[in-house]
């Protein structure tokens, strides 16, 4: 009679254990609808990172492309519960602006740094051209062809996205300023405005850095993570590539952050799932982004050469104030 009895204890232990997996199965993830920096596009479309978030934190992401200023100055936010852009500047402007905001927190980092081209690289090297040189050599209206590169067309000119729109081209705005000296705004306007037509996004930017050639875009300036990116999830571009793309690490260079803005409850969840350790591994070693969260970042683990352990000359951003003038007025 025990032995039924320990039978029956057991069958109802059992019973209840797939009744409550039934229920966590069963229940619907929250879906998180807001705004993401394109350089993060395709960390969003890993299907290892979307069953992370959803399998560890029940939670699905809706997330439509703009530029980091773009989406918390000009883009309509109703019905959003987050945003994630790709600076502390961005943060800044939407806190100045008094907008909603629940919540914030950075979870990802990445150094700024310039992509060019092996002849390109060379020749900066062999003329002791480091980052402010470089810089002096373009307000200055050097050509490519002074500078010992006479199969490259015009005037030195560092591309970047747009900085009235995008993090990458208002942080650069920003060092710029700060190798260039106090006063220098009209200099820095006019290095901007040298590019022509900016892109809003820096995952653009970059994609035409890596098809177009050395020809179109000699030097660009963009996020240490996007190579790294780049290697892991088109392999063999990138091996079919490697041999002539450079990554620079301008000395001075910024850190970009990656905040989270919650703008509902909801949103402070995305915070807390980005904070994963498991997540952040992912962020580093399939797409680049350095942890936030105090987490060591392996350069070996990210499949990329010449990666440093540590970034080492870095300037901090302007302050918002300053941000705001210079915005002001490079519109």
């Amino acid at each position: 009679m025990k032995k039924f009895i320990g039978l029956s204890l057991l069958l109802a232990v059992v019973g209840a254990t797939a009744f409550l997996t039934a229920k966590k199965s069963s229940t619907a993830p929250t879906v998180l609808r807001g705004f993401v920096g394109g350089e993060k596009t395709t960390l969003l479309a890993d299907p290892e990172f979307q069953k992370l978030l959803k399998e560890r934190h029940g939670l699905v992401l809706e997330a439509d492309k703009r530029g980091s200023l773009e989406m918390v100055t000009e883009s309509d936010t109703s019905g959003k519960d987050f945003l994630w852009p790709s600076s502390s500047v961005a943060l800044a402007l939407y806190k100045d602006a008094g907008k909603p905001l629940v919540a914030s927190e950075n979870v990802l980092n990445s150094p700024l740094v310039l992509y060019t081209w092996a002849k390109v690289a060379q020749t900066l090297t062999q003329q002791k051209l480091d980052f402010p040189r470089l810089v002096g050599a373009a307000a200055a209206g050097k050509t490519w062809k002074e500078l010992g590169l006479p199969e490259l067309y015009g005037k030195v000119v560092i591309y970047t996205t747009d900085p009235l729109k995008s993090s990458s081209g208002n942080l650069y705005a920003g060092l710029l300023q700060t190798v260039l000296g106090t006063g220098s705004t009209e200099k820095v306007k006019t290095l901007i405005t040298a590019q022509g037509f900016q892109e809003s996004s820096s995952d653009t930017l970059f994609t035409q850095y890596v098809s177009r050639g050395i020809g179109d875009k000699p030097v660009i300036l963009g996020y240490e993570a996007q190579l790294i990116d780049f290697a892991r999830t088109s392999p063999a571009q990138y091996a079919a590539q490697k041999s002539q793309l450079r990554v620079l690490y301008p000395k001075p260079t910024v850190w970009s952050s990656h905040p989270v803005l919650a703008l509902t409850t909801n949103g402070k969840k995305l915070i807390v799932a980005l904070q994963d350790p498991e997540i952040q591994k992912l962020a580093w070693e399939r797409h680049g982004f350095r942890s936030a969260t105090g987490a060591l970042n392996d350069p070996k683990a990210c499949g990329v050469e010449g990666v440093p352990a540590t970034i080492e000359s870095v300037v901090p951003v302007p302050d918002t104030k300053a941000m705001q003038a210079l915005l002001a007025a490079l519109r």
